[in-house]
């Protein structure tokens, strides 16, 4: 609000505004990652194409739903043996199998516990189910995998990714591209690039993560993560 002061021959204006309370946001639990604990002595590092067929026999309706599977979680380095010139790796007790999925599918992902997917030759026995996880309303989020064109520089893909956040109604302040990957199908080579997005509002944080961003969910893409730091990508 503008103020007018007068005291005898003193007068002036000042612009005051008090700090707006900040806004309650409570969590939605529309879209939520179910997490199983599972065990597996090795994977192949590209295995999101045999993970999707996998899961695909036990819960074929993962194609009809708003879904999105995760790769095997492995961190790299912290007690994670890993061996990325052969293409391999190998999960520990803490990896995780994680889908994204509508709230009302949750149950039904039950199913798979004491199952075991066949990844080709490699097996993921899935042994305890997890309490489901809200989405985070944190402002920096990360995703492995964005699909791209591989012959795409990096202002374009920036760009891109840019156009597909506006049409989410997502206002963008700060994005930093990262590492070029692919994943193999049966048919083709998928190309992709790592994508960090920050100082999101909470609602946009919330929506990036119900939504994603471009195709190919079921094979890990267009899935965000939260992210505590912008440093470390």
């Amino acid at each position: 609000m503008f103020i007018i002061h007068s005291d005898y021959n003193l007068r002036f204006f000042m612009f005051w505004q008090e700090e707006a309370k900040k806004e309650h946001f409570t969590l939605p639990e529309t879209i939520q990652d179910v997490v199983f604990n599972i065990f597996s002595n090795i994977l192949p590092i590209d295995h999101s194409f045999l993970l999707e067929q996998a899961l695909l026999k036990h819960l074929p309706w993962l194609n009809e739903v708003d879904a999105g599977i995760f790769n095997i979680s492995v961190a790299d380095g912290n007690g994670w043996v890993q061996n990325h010139k052969n293409g391999f790796y190998y999960p520990s007790k803490r990896s995780k199998l994680i889908i994204r999925l509508p709230k009302d599918k949750l149950n039904e992902t039950k199913q798979l516990l004491g199952k075991t997917l066949y990844l080709d030759k490699y097996e993921i026995k899935i042994i305890k189910f997890l309490k489901p996880k809200l989405l985070s309303d944190i402002p920096i989020l990360f995703a492995k995998k964005i699909v791209c064109n591989e012959t795409m520089s990096e202002n374009d893909f920036l760009q891109d990714a840019f156009e597909q956040l506006k049409t989410l109604d997502i206002s963008v302040k700060k994005m930093i591209v990262g590492l070029k990957n692919h994943i193999k199908t049966d048919t083709n080579i998928i190309h992709t690039r790592s994508l960090m997005v920050a100082d999101l509002k909470k609602y946009e944080s919330i929506t990036l993560q119900e939504k994603g961003l471009g195709n190919y969910r079921l094979l890990g893409c267009g899935l965000f993560i939260p992210h505590k730091d912008i440093t470390s990508i």
